[in-house]
């Protein structure tokens, strides 16, 4: 079983109320899918959480900083996280490629 934990804060002239609400998702995987994946029975909560994750991050639903802090990393190693994960958004190679050869159109003239 999996729980996911979502936290809403709500603020009151001065004051901070944080409550968690939790989804629970059950899956069955078959043995020789974690075979496969090379996981144990205990990592495979986690491995479901971070290609949520991941998948959330890919499609643009959630943010780098929300990533990062929905599993416990700093900036960096939740930029090795997403690299790691493939977790890429869809323009960004596009975004890149276009802000080097500005880059480039600048430092060399």
């Amino acid at each position: 079983m999996i729980s996911l934990r979502r936290a809403l804060t709500l603020r009151l002239v001065g004051f901070t109320l944080l409550v968690n609400m939790a989804a629970t998702i059950e899956i069955s995987v078959p043995d020789d899918l974690v075979k496969a994946i090379g996981a144990s029975a205990s990592d495979l909560p986690r491995r479901a959480f971070e290609a949520m994750v991941s998948e959330a991050y890919r499609m643009g639903q959630i943010s780098h900083a929300q990533a990062g802090e929905m599993l416990g990393l700093d900036r960096w190693q939740t930029d090795a996280f997403l690299n790691g994960s493939h977790a890429y958004r869809a323009g960004e190679s596009a975004e890149f490629s276009d802000d080097l050869a500005t880059l480039r159109s600048v430092a060399m003239p």
